[in-house]
Order: C-alpha cells, then structure tokens, then sequence
C-alpha cells in the first residue's frame, strides 16, 4: 500500500487548525460587563453603616478613608428604596479610587449620583479622574441636581477607556449631616473589563464548522482508501517520497 495516511491526516489537521484560527479572529467577541451596584449592603436602622477603608465587589474595588452607607429606614436613602443602597466617602475631601482585580485596565461606562442629604434644593459639581497605565489622565465633571427623597442620575463617560484607576473626591455638607452642599453617593457603576471571550453562539457557529469540515476530510478520505483498495493506482500526491 503506497497511499501515506499520515501526510493526508497532516493536511487534514492543517486546515482544521487554519479554519479555528481564523474563527477566533474574526468570531465576535463579548466584554465582561458588570453593573456594580449595592442594594446588597441594605442593613436595617434609620442611620448609616460603615463598610471599612476599602470594599471589593464583582473584581472591583473601591479605597477609600471610610466607606459608608445610609441604612434601609433613613430619609437619606435613593429613592427611599433599598434595593438603590448607595456607596459614599465618610469625611469630606476624601478621596475614593476605584480598581481592577490585578490593577488590570478596565473601561468605566456610568455611574449614578444622586446627594448625600435630601431637602436641598441646588445643585453641584463632581470630577472624576482616570489614570493610564502611562500615568496620563482624563478628566470628567458631572453636574448632580439635589432633590427629596434623594434621587439617583445616571451619568456616561466618555474616554474612560482602558483606565487603571479612577478616582473622584467627596465634597462637604453643613456640620454633622445637617445640611446638603456637595456631598453625594453613588451606585450602578457599570464597567468593562479588557479582557473578551468569543460569544457563546460564535463558538457554537465555530464548532459546528470544524465538525463539519472534519466530516467532509473524513469522507473524501474513506473515498480514496475505497477506490485504493479496488486496485486503482495511487495520485502522485498519494506516494510516498
């Protein structure tokens, strides 16, 4: 027998790794997308709770000097609901960073604010600052209306993409939660993480491909092997060198 299976399998193999190739480059490909949001911190009381320097949810972590949220009965709480618990800074001027699990780069989307007290009536600025991971940085201002209850606003960024690290400072009220000036909380960050997976329907659409590809190299090669054994004479691509 001068028919060499072994560089029919070869070429067989090579069209199927070529086929996979080319499918995991231009399949389309879905980003990690989170909405990190923190009805999951709701506790009961009419006050606030402290959740720590530092919190971490989703691969996210948000520093800060102290965290803190309004209990499930307080009049400051979004919208009166739970379900719209909101994260804020503790002391005025403090600063809250925002992370990826392993410092990796991420996009920031959105965000909600909404005022850290209800019964003002004004409104105020809030900057958030992005770094790169060459020490460049964006900048965005949003302008956040107060109301009563307090209500939760959605804001876009925009350039915010591939950040390291974002940052935005806590501003002030009146003596001890007494009045609103330009204090806020926040919730529904929603973000992207770098890394992207084919979706789930690209691979299956990929599979079936390959499988059927497979199928036909299988079937061309029980062809040959038939027409070899009936005493046809091997193609010249058939011999072995």
């Amino acid at each position: 027998m001068f028919v060499s299976w072994r560089r029919k399998w070869k070429s067989i193999a090579t069209s199927l790794l070529g086929v996979l190739a080319v499918g995991l480059v231009t399949c389309p490909v879905a980003a990690y997308a989170d909405v990190i949001n923190f009805g999951s911190l709701s506790q009961a009381g009419s006050f606030l709770a402290t959740e720590g320097g530092s919190y971490t949810q989703q691969g996210f972590t948000f520093t800060s000097d102290t965290l803190a949220v309004w209990e499930a009965s307080s009049g400051n709480l979004p919208d009166l609901d739970t379900a719209d618990t909101s994260l804020f800074e503790y002391y005025a001027y403090g600063t809250t960073s925002l992370t990826a699990a392993g410092d990796a780069a991420f996009t920031l989307n959105s965000i909600d604010l909404a005022p850290l007290l209800a019964g003002a009536t004004g409104a105020f600025n809030v900057t958030f600052v992005g770094t790169f991971a060459d020490a460049s940085t964006i900048s965005q201002t949003f302008t956040v209306s107060d109301s009563t209850p307090t209500a939760l606003q959605t804001f876009d960024f925009s350039g915010f993409t591939n950040v390291v690290s974002v940052s935005f400072e806590q501003g002030t009220n009146g003596g001890f939660f007494t009045g609103q000036d330009d204090a806020y909380q926040f919730d529904n960050v929603v973000v992207n993480s770098s890394a992207a997976v084919p979706e789930p329907g690209s691979l299956l659409l990929l599979a079936t491909c390959v499988a059927g590809l497979m199928g036909l190299s299988l079937q061309r090669a029980a062809a040959t092997r038939s027409k070899t054994s009936l005493g046809r004479p091997p193609v010249l691509d058939d011999v072995i060198d």
